[in-house]
């Protein structure tokens, strides 16, 4: 077991194990204990072109979700539709026209099919490990440790298992986060409590507390 498939398990979190180890999330990345936390890192620091495109291709593909989401069944244009629903037609044909520019964009990332096979011993089977390699004439960014097309590689991974959402920017910074929990929407707990002084209802407790403050310790007083 990876060093990074540890730490998830003892985040107790063992039914993502399971589909991380399925997708073979692992494979040609960076095994890390903070794997999740390198994309995050490269969402946000990212400075190149190549880079900036990922966070990109990234914005539409949660936008395609969300487009998708209420739709049931199967995503196609069915002509008839523009006559009998134009609305959903034109839902559907806004997802395709999508989905054809995310695939346009996609093609510009170029992997390398990689495959180990570990020998047997003992009656044991072999094994194979299979994986994409990244495109060997891109340059990783100083600063971060993955490059693009591996930043990639776990997204488009992380969108296998169901898993995409998580991938979210923090309601109050608007930072790239990977949310541990689903209703998880900010990068820290600086930022939820900046959220929270915002808010109308903590602004109303705010005055009714000094409200009651300056007439238990002022009102009383004469000059």
């Amino acid at each position: 077991m990876s060093r990074y498939k540890s730490h998830i398990l003892e985040r107790g979190d063992s039914r993502m194990l399971e589909r991380l180890e399925r997708a073979n999330i692992s494979g040609s990345l960076v095994a890390s204990l903070t794997l999740l936390n390198d994309l995050t890192k490269f969402l946000n620091q990212t400075k190149t072109q190549r880079g900036k495109k990922v966070v990109q291709i990234l914005e539409q593909m949660l936008e395609l979700e969300v487009l998708a989401e209420p739709i049931d069944g199967i995503l196609w244009v069915p002509e008839g539709l523009k006559k009998t629903d134009p609305k959903k037609y034109k839902q559907l044909w806004t997802i395709a026209v999508k989905n054809l520019y995310l695939n346009k964009e996609l093609a510009r990332f170029q992997f390398r099919p990689r495959a180990e096979v570990s020998v047997g011993g003992g009656g044991h089977a072999s094994q194979w490990a299979t994986w994409w390699g990244r495109d060997t004439r891109e340059r990783r960014e100083p600063h971060l440790r993955l490059g693009p097309s591996e930043a990639m590689e776990l997204i488009l991974r992380l969108t296998d298992i169901g898993e995409l959402s998580r991938l979210r920017r923090c309601s109050q910074c608007e930072q790239w986060l990977y949310a541990r929990f689903r209703h998880q929407n900010f990068c820290s707990m600086k930022c939820q409590q900046k959220h929270y002084t915002q808010t109308d209802e903590w602004k109303a407790r705010r005055r009714a507390y000094m409200r009651d403050y300056y007439r238990k310790n002022f009102s009383g007083r004469t000059r």
